[in-house]
């Protein structure tokens, strides 16, 4: 069965559906088909941002106001996740379920597990840094709650570079790992471009194109072929780990 039809399933049997996004890319990990198909169903739902320890507290403090109505969490730190569960409880309470059902749903490689396991406060969905870790539904009661944690979903429309950013495919499985590298850098210039700077020990100029700092960033670690140029895809792919691996904190 593909991904859809199991999510669509978790979707009908659910009471409430938390959306999980990362936090560091807002806009980019909304999945808008899976917003639709909530909304089409009627659902309670909430929007929680992953990853709230990947990101400044200047980009936190900007997101809780451009999103005041989500929650923002860390399951792999047990970060905002007990005000999740009393939301959750007295959602259940309001719409009179004893024992509402959560579905947990969003890109591959989010943090549905993580957040999973630290509302049932002890490791029970399996979680890895791979993408597609979780691959069927899972049943997990936690208290007065039964949550359900979906695969991750893929948009027919997504394009390869938004899913490498979002951890959802391999770093390797990409075409062009130079343009997706320098999406990194460009998030780090625009937001926190110290942070790139002190993590590879570089210094980025006034203007400096994106590739001239990959280029940098490769000349740095000695990513460097024969004649001591750089090795442009060896040193794209690294930066994409780092991102995915949540080393390079924006």
């Amino acid at each position: 069965m593909g991904f859809w039809p199991v999510v669509e399933n978790v979707l009908r049997n659910s009471d409430i559906v938390i959306l999980v996004l990362d936090a560091r890319m807002p806009e980019l990990s909304r999945n808008s088909e899976l917003e639709r198909k909530v909304v089409e169903l009627g659902k309670e739902y909430v929007s929680v941002f992953t990853k709230i320890d990947l990101i400044s507290s200047k980009v936190l403090s900007e997101l809780r106001k451009k999103y005041p109505n989500a929650f923002f969490v860390s399951g792999t730190r047990n970060i905002g996740i007990g005000a999740l569960r009393k939301y959750l409880q007295i959602t259940g309470k309001r719409i009179r379920i004893a024992e509402p059902r959560i579905g947990v749903v969003g890109y591959p490689n989010l943090g549905k597990s993580a957040i999973i396991n630290a509302l049932a406060r002890r490791a029970r969905a399996a979680i890895a840094d791979m993408p597609g870790t979780t691959r069927g539904v899972q049943w997990i009661k936690v208290s007065n709650l039964m949550i359900l944690d979906s695969p991750g979903v893929i948009p027919y429309e997504d394009k390869s570079s938004k899913l490498i950013l979002l951890g959802s495919k391999h770093a390797q499985k990409t075409h062009q790992p130079g343009k997706v590298a320098c999406d990194v850098i460009r998030m780090f210039i625009e937001s926190n471009k110290s942070a790139l700077e002190k993590h590879y020990k570089i210094e980025i100029k006034e203007g400096q194109e994106e590739y001239d700092i990959l280029l940098d960033i490769g000349r740095k670690r000695g990513f460097l072929k024969r004649g001591g140029e750089v090795d442009e895809t060896k040193t794209a792919i690294f930066i994409i780990q780092d991102w995915q691996k949540g080393k390079l904190v924006i």
